[in-house]
C-alpha cells in the first residue's frame, strides 16, 4: 500500500482533479441533456473523465495511484461545470437549432401531410377489408354429436 500524502498534496490533487472535472463537464454542456441523444456523451464523457483522472494518478500525483478523493472531485468537478454552463449553451443551441425547426416545420411537414391525407381512403379500404376477414368461423355440426 503506498503511503499517504502530505495534506498539501492532497489539496493539490483534489485542485487537479477539480479541474480535470470542470473540464469534462464544460464537454458535457455542449451536448443534449435529455432524451436518447444524451447517453452516448454521458458514456463518452464519463469514461474521458476516469481516463484523464486514472492517467493523472499514475503520472503526477504524490501517491501514484487513484484514491478515492480524486474521483470525488473529478465528478463534483464535472457536475459543477456542467450546471453552471448548461443554461449559457441550451441558450444558445435552441438559438442556432431554431432556423431548422422552421424549416423542418415549413417545408417537411407539409409534405407528410399531404402524403397521409393521399393515403387515408387506401388506409380506410383495407382497414374495413381486414375487419371482414377477421370474423370468426362458424363451427361445423359434427354427424352423430350429442350437442
Amino acid at each position: 500500500m503506498a503511503a499517504a500524502p502530505a495534506l498539501w498534496q492532497t489539496g493539490w490533487e483534489l485542485l487537479c482533479c477539480l479541474y480535470l472535472g470542470g473540464l469534462v463537464g464544460a464537454l458535457r454542456a455542449l451536448a443534449p441533456g435529455r432524451g436518447r441523444g444524451a447517453v452516448l456523451p454521458d458514456l463518452v464523457l464519463v469514461g474521458m473523465l476516469l481516463l484523464f483522472l486514472q492517467s493523472y494518478a499514475a503520472g503526477y500525483s504524490a501517491a501514484g495511484t487513484l484514491r478515492w478523493y480524486m474521483g470525488a472531485a473529478g465528478f463534483a468537478g464535472a457536475l459543477a461545470a456542467h450546471a453552471l454552463l448548461d443554461p449559457l449553451t441550451g441558450r444558445l443551441r435552441r438559438a442556432l437549432l431554431r432556423p431548422l425547426r422552421r424549416l423542418r416545420h415549413g417545408l417537411l411537414c407539409p409534405r407528410f401531410v399531404s402524403l397521409r391525407a393521399r393515403r387515408a381512403p387506401k388506409c380506410a379500404k383495407t382497414a374495413a377489408e381486414n375487419q371482414k376477414k377477421s370474423l370468426p368461423k362458424q363451427p361445423h355440426l359434427l354427424y352423430n354429436s350429442n350437442v
